[in-house]
């Protein structure tokens, strides 16, 4: 995930770091060319199978890479059966897999249907760490762009803010924070399976362990560095505050009001402080607000965002006071809530998953 540059800090850092710049630049270079060589090596006469404790996979294609690492589609030999192998080089400064392994565990435990299920794990030595999960299908970034108009329809949209305030709270049942919600981090399932409508939580790199047995939080830090991506950032990570809960939520609410008008007005803005003054204009502006909903939601959205900003950092939020709200505005908005999601327009019906009132925040099984 690439984070945007911060303002210059002054004249004479300009003249006196040019040369500790291109160090470090040359130093980064080196360190992703050992990283890439960590990588299985998937082509002719390379690598074509992982072996662990349980099985061994079969390497079959890539499916993507970026700075964190690579992900390979696999066959695991003693059923056939085909996963998604995500990788990471051991020589990386700050390992993420790791987390993200001992997240997925946790995760797995509660029999979320937003929760993909981690199958395997493992280490080549010396290289790199990996872990095997099941497969998903596109993010819900790449289908928006997809669309004739890049535009999800209204009751696409309230259905994409159930299914991932629901996957949120699951999340915050087991005591993590994500600290990184935006569309490429949610997926769906596989076009032709039946999970086709479900929509995934992903990427647990910068989740972060906030409490135990449910609700037992850790006393917040004095200073963070930023975590997250400043278009949906919280207010609090833009101001260097510990993150809790309602920080999730938060960047939540910007990540549906953006589907809702996706030219949101910190859309072409990179520089974190100009982000968080529009933001902070939301709370003081009214009309500003209403134009942003152009009268889709107004009342709504506001309404959770003001909900939003009463939370403090030891609060536990009212998923459900939320999730009726969002209910409110299919209702207003005469949604047929049946209809099938954009990205299978050709299905009779919706047949994704709905959300669930009345669930136990702490989970008694995970005590």
């Amino acid at each position: 995930m690439s984070v945007p540059k911060t303002p210059k800090s002054g004249e004479k850092e300009e003249k006196t770091g040019d040369k500790e710049k291109d160090k470090k630049a040359e130093q980064a270079k080196a360190l992703k060319k050992t990283q890439d060589q960590d990588m299985p090596r998937f082509e002719k006469g390379g690598e074509t199978e992982i072996k662990t404790v349980k099985d061994s996979y079969e390497i079959i294609a890539e499916l993507g890479r970026g700075s964190f690492g690579a992900v390979f589609s696999v066959i695991r030999q003693s059923d056939q059966h085909v996963f998604a192998l995500k990788c990471e080089s051991v020589h990386m400064k700050r390992a993420m897999l790791p987390n993200e392994a001992t997240a997925l565990i946790a995760l797995n435990m509660l029999k979320s249907p937003h929760f993909v299920e981690m199958i395997d794990r493992g280490t080549v030595e010396n290289r790199f760490l990996f872990v095997v999960m099941k497969c998903v299908g596109r993010n819900l970034w790449d289908i928006r762009m997809g669309l004739d108009d890049k535009r999800y329809t209204l009751t696409t949209i309230l259905r994409i803010a159930e299914q991932t305030l629901a996957a949120l709270r699951d999340l915050h049942r087991v005591g993590y924070l994500h600290r990184d919600i935006k569309p490429p981090n949610f997926a769906v399932g596989r076009d032709g399976e039946d999970d086709y409508h479900t929509i995934y939580i992903l990427d647990f790199g910068l989740c972060r362990r906030i409490a135990t047995k449910g609700k037992d939080l850790r006393i917040p830090r004095v200073e963070c560095a930023f975590r997250g991506t400043t278009r949906y950032a919280s207010l609090a990570a833009h101001n260097g505050k510990e993150q809790s809960r309602k920080d999730d939520l938060e960047s939540w609410w910007y990540m549906i009001t953006e589907m809702i008008n996706h030219d949101i007005p910190w859309k072409q803005l990179r520089d974190r402080d100009e982000v968080a003054k529009v933001k902070n204009r939301l709370r003081e502006d009214e009309e500003f607000m209403k134009k942003l909903f152009n009268q889709r939601c107004y009342p709504e959205m506001k309404t959770i965002l003001t909900y939003f900003d009463q939370l403090e950092y030891k609060s536990i939020p009212d998923y459900d006071y939320v999730f009726n709200y969002i209910r409110s505005c299919a209702i207003g908005n005469k949604c047929n809530l049946n209809a099938p999601p954009d990205w299978d327009p050709n299905a009779k019906e919706y047949r994704g998953p709905v959300y669930k009132l009345g669930e136990p925040y702490i989970v008694k099984a995970l005590e």
